[in-house]
């Protein structure tokens, strides 16, 4: 069986709920800043995203200090001597199991709880406050958004763009205590990274995505319906969040257990998933696991507003309604997307950056 070439992170099951009946959908380019219909096969993908090179791989095995030098020079051995034929198997299963991991194991039970959720919907009569899922799908999905939010290009890019720019940071502080002149970034140093897909898979196939779940399942859930004649919007990175609370730095606290923190994701045109953290958002106690009615159109636009700001190029739309997306160009000019880095923080005498 050969490779799979397109890779995708965000699921092509979940993007169909956004398209027409030929599997397209509108698509607007941050990049290019182009309005486009396209198949959703060609959309949140990318060639290879997630395939590891072999070499690579073989290479990590034999840096583990735990691995002794004897089974080192073993595993090299075996691999030599193995048939070509089933060695090139073994390397493609080994290169592609990431991809392997979310097709086989996490999509499937994804599509199959957010269609729980979208059925229960459109099967009853009267949807509005009656239960739209479990504790128990709850804590399955948790996990599941977990790998969602981990798997997503945005995450990669921005997880390597704070690791650089905080090795930065470092690098600025440590020469300023030598020289009272150093003029921040005349230092440049960029750190030694593995393959970013090596990094990125040990970083899914590690406990991270879990806690992230932990933090998700504590929240209060409900599930937001459109009532307006406005389409959610998704985009290549659709699980969004924001703030609702100062963190202890006077900055706006963004971690997925942050007091205030408020977590969207929308499930079609018409439905969205909430998330919002219990001590701040006190108010969504009595609408926890139902559905709510959302009849402002600003709720609408508020929660489209975070997929336009918070996707990493693409913003996807049933239809060819990209009004929101006008208005922010004529407010911010161009929403190509921007490096991720530290901002500098106040701490009395101390600056961090």
């Amino acid at each position: 069986m050969g490779k799979v070439k397109n890779q995708h992170y965000v699921p092509h099951s979940y993007l169909k709920y956004f398209a027409n009946k030929k599997e397209q959908v509108w698509v607007y380019d941050k990049q290019t800043d182009k309005k486009f219909i396209s198949n959703i096969d060609s959309v949140a993908s990318e060639r290879y995203f997630y395939d590891v090179h072999f070499d690579q791989i073989l290479d990590s095995l034999l840096k583990i200090d735990s691995i002794s030098d004897d089974d080192k020079e073993e595993l090299k051995r075996i691999l030599d001597e193995t048939d070509y034929s089933s060695s090139e198997e073994a390397k493609k299963s080994m290169e592609q199991s990431i991809e392997s991991f979310f097709s086989q194991k996490v999509e499937g039970n994804f599509k199959k709880f957010l269609d729980n959720i979208r059925s229960r919907y459109t099967m009853r009569p009267s949807p509005l406050f009656s239960q739209a899922f479990t504790n128990e799908e709850r804590a399955h999905l948790s996990v599941l958004l977990g790998f969602q939010i981990v798997r997503s290009k945005e995450f990669r890019e921005s997880y390597f763009e704070m690791k650089e720019s905080m090795t930065q940071s470092i690098v600025d502080m440590v020469a300023s205590s030598y020289d009272e002149n150093y003029e921040k970034g005349s230092i440049v140093f960029r750190p030694r990274l593995e393959s970013k897909p090596l990094e990125h898979a040990n970083l899914i196939q590690s406990e991270f995505p879990f806690k992230i779940a932990e933090a998700l399942s504590s929240h209060y859930w409900f599930v937001g319906i459109n009532q307006t004649e406005l389409p959610f919007y998704t985009s290549d990175n659709p699980i969004v969040k924001y703030a609702h609370k100062e963190d202890s730095f006077g900055g706006m606290g963004f971690g997925y257990a942050s007091p205030g923190i408020e977590v969207a994701f929308p499930l079609s045109n018409k439905l969205i998933l909430v998330l919002a953290e219990k001590s701040v958002h006190r108010h969504y106690k009595d609408l926890d696991k139902l559905y709510v009615p959302f009849t402002d159109r600003e709720n609408i636009i508020y929660y489209n507003s975070l997929q336009v700001i918070q996707s990493n190029r693409q913003v996807y739309c049933h239809d060819n309604n990209f009004k929101l997306v006008e208005k922010f160009k004529k407010r911010d000019g161009s929403l190509a997307r921007k490096k991720v880095k530290l901002e500098p923080v106040s701490l009395g005498d101390i600056k961090i950056k």
